[in-house]
């Protein structure tokens, strides 16, 4: 007859290859999010730049259009 032991060592190495391998896993997305979170920063700072820049183009716009206004009075 075996003995418990002999068949709950090999249940518990099972269930440690399998937890290395959910680590793995799981440390593999952390990596690839902190990627992501590196690259939507960027992105942050693109667009809030395209943004200032089109505010600026936009506020030049108006002071042409007061200034044309303004020829016409």
């Amino acid at each position: 007859m075996t003995e418990p032991e002999n068949l709950i060592l090999p249940l518990l190495r099972e269930i440690r290859t399998e937890q290395d391998r959910t680590n793995a896993k799981i440390a593999s997305l952390g990596e690839r999010l902190d990627t992501v979170e590196i690259k939507l920063d960027g992105l942050t700072h693109a667009v809030v730049a395209g943004f200032g820049s089109l505010v600026h183009e936009l506020d030049a716009f108006k002071e042409r259009v007061g200034r044309l206004e303004a020829e016409k009075a």
